[in-house]
């Protein structure tokens, strides 16, 4: 299918003109704090879990059996991305979710609306601080109405994103424009973002991405050329007509010491 980007960001111009800078790091997050759904007992309908990216990296809400938990449930999973650009470098993915949508059953009315807490970190290698490890906590309402109806997630502000680009420093580079993008993946329905919320459509897999530019440090002006002067053209006439007067008044000279002889 036709893949969907959409964009949202604080509009921030880079000027021209810096040294290459490598930028190397890691972003990843992890999961807390479910609250307003079921996550204790034997008949839970959303729950933390562990992936390959770590530990409580996955979210899951809803099943598709009755008799069965967490049978193809939803799932919203906490990516590790790696970051290795040079600047200047735009729209650098250093945070992402993963959503899967599913057409779970709906049992009852726990999972209308739920909330879980995302926290995003992210830690630099190169260039050096002063703090090259930041973060941020995003608090997340999931919107669940009944099917087919898509799920919103709510809680994704700009605020955050300036708390986050805020929370760390390089050495000699600036960190700008830090923006949400969502891209609509493999599936039947599509994915927006629009006024902060995060929609997708049932049996719809879409990720949201968190970008940022990086601009190296700007290059030092260049040193003034070495201009040597160059005579002018009245100059070199003044020059070979003080020489021609010398030679008559040598050659004058001569002649009277001869004449004299």
């Amino acid at each position: 299918m036709l893949k969907l980007i959409l964009g949202v960001g604080l509009a921030l111009s880079l000027a021209a003109g810096a040294h290459a800078t490598s930028v190397v790091g890691t972003g990843a997050g992890s999961f807390a704090n479910l609250s307003s759904c079921d996550n204790l007992g034997g008949s839970k309908d959303c729950r933390i879990v562990n992936t390959s990216y770590g530990s409580n990296t996955q979210v899951q809400w809803g099943s598709q059996s009755s008799s069965t938990n967490f049978k193809t449930p939803s799932t919203l999973t906490s990516t590790a991305v790696g970051i290795n650009v040079n600047t200047d470098a735009i729209g650098v993915r250093i945070g992402q979710l993963d959503w899967y949508n599913s057409a779970t059953l709906r049992l009852n009315n726990s999972l209308d609306v739920f909330a879980v807490n995302w926290s995003m970190a992210v830690n630099f290698t190169a260039p050096a601080g002063p703090d090259a490890q930041g973060g941020e906590l995003f608090a997340l309402t999931i919107k669940n109405p009944i099917n087919p109806t898509g799920d919103s997630a709510y809680g994704l502000s700009f605020t955050d994103l300036s708390n986050l680009g805020n929370s760390f420093s390089l050495k000699g580079v600036t960190v700008s424009n830090l923006r949400y993008q969502v891209v609509d993946g493999a599936g039947s329905g599509i994915t927006t973002f629009k006024n902060n919320v995060w929609y997708n459509d049932e049996f719809n897999n879409a990720s949201l991405y968190i970008l940022a530019d990086f601009k190296g440090p700007a290059m030092p002006p260049p040193p003034p050329p070495v201009v040597t002067p160059i005579p002018e053209p009245e100059i070199y006439a003044m020059l070979g007509v003080g020489l021609g007067l010398l030679g008559w008044v040598g050659r004058r000279k001569k002649l009277k010491e001869n004449a004299a002889a």
